[in-house]
């Protein structure tokens, strides 16, 4: 039994151990994540400045290259204006002078025509007479030709009426056996037909209910695969918020005692001065007791010199005293104000977070 209880504790020890390294790796990733975030975010603004300086500069440079070309087309719109200026002049006199000369063609080709219009016209009456001569015997060597072809039409189609009207008996009769076959045949297929529609609409509605099926399986499995992986992004979500929460008190609790060490550093130093201040004191004190004995004789004579001495001990004194309170006030201010910080940082941390 003791054993047993041993071993169960040595177990909730591993298993705490291991919830321990396990949390401290998630704080140092965590705490990775957020330092190559910060970089990269740096990056991003360097990159941006970058580009908008590369941008600027750009702009400049077509800004001065837009202006440059706009004087080059200006100059090269002012040659090409009194370049046409030169070539509507040019093209006036040319076109002036083809006119003339188109004007002298023109005439000319008038002429000719005429005499060419006459000349045809002689031509193609002749040719008229000529033609008529040769229609008119065409037509008589026509008619002959057509009424002999007539006769052998005439008793060719005589011939072929025959030849159709027994033809036409063969072919119904072959037509009245041609369309019982397809009676019996559209019978057939269409008691085929109506089998096969039957069997497709009982497959159908079989692969339906099937498709349904599957599909309500399908459904139900997406849903609970939905629920789980809700179910495991809260639980992420919230256990990183937990992660956050340690971090952020984490972190307070560092700057708490940071802050702590600090103002122990102060106040440790403070002292030391305080101290160091009262043991000068202590032997200004006992010099100035020392003199006094040893100049007790000398009284009269020396009572100026020892007023002197005396006056510029308390005036030392009162400096040290002076330097240690303003000492420890400047160091009360700052642990004050470094506290009042440390809380203000904790509390915006946890509001962030």
């Amino acid at each position: 039994m003791q054993a047993k209880t041993a071993q169960a504790e040595k177990k909730a020890l591993a298993e705490k151990k291991a919830a321990a390294e396990k949390k401290a790796a998630a704080e140092k990733k965590a705490l990775a994540e957020k330092k190559a975030a910060a970089e990269k975010k740096a990056l991003a603004e360097k990159k941006a400045a970058a580009e908008k300086k590369a941008a600027a500069e750009k702009k400049a440079l077509a800004d001065k290259k837009a202006a440059a070309d706009k004087k080059a087309l200006a100059e090269k719109k002012a040659a090409a204006d009194k370049k046409a200026a030169a070539d509507k002049k040019a093209a006036a006199e040319k076109k002036a002078a083809a006119d003339k000369k188109a004007a002298a063609d023109k005439k000319a080709l008038a002429e000719k025509k005429a005499a060419a219009d006459k000349k045809a016209a002689a031509e193609k009456k002749a040719a008229a007479d000529k033609k008529a001569a040769a229609d008119k015997k065409a037509l008589a060597d026509k008619k002959a030709a057509a009424e002999k072809k007539a006769a052998a039409e005439k008793k060719a189609l005589a011939e072929k009426k025959a030849a159709a009207d027994k033809k036409a008996a063969a072919d119904k009769k072959a037509l009245a056996e041609k369309k019982a076959a397809a009676d019996k045949k559209a019978l057939a297929d269409k008691k085929a037909a109506a089998e096969k529609k039957a069997a497709a609409e009982k497959k159908a509605a079989a692969e339906k209910k099937a498709a349904a099926e599957k599909k309500a399986a399908a459904d139900k499995k997406a849903l609970a695969e939905k629920k789980a992986a809700a179910d495991k992004k809260a639980l992420a979500e919230k256990k990183a918020a937990a992660d956050k929460k340690a971090l952020a008190e984490k972190k307070a609790a560092a700057d708490k005692k940071a802050l702590a060490e600090k103002k122990a550093a102060a106040d440790k130093k403070a002292l030391a001065e305080k101290k160091a201040a009262a043991e000068k004191k202590a032997a200004a004190e006992k010099k100035a007791l020392a003199d006094r004995k040893s100049q007790v004789s000398n009284k009269v004579n020396s009572r100026p010199q020892i007023d002197s001495q005396q006056k510029r001990d308390s005036r030392t004194e009162l400096l040290t005293v002076s330097v240690s309170l303003n000492t420890g006030k400047i160091v009360s201010i700052a642990s004050v104000g470094i506290l009042a910080a440390a809380i203000l940082i904790s509390a915006m941390v946890f509001i962030a977070g």
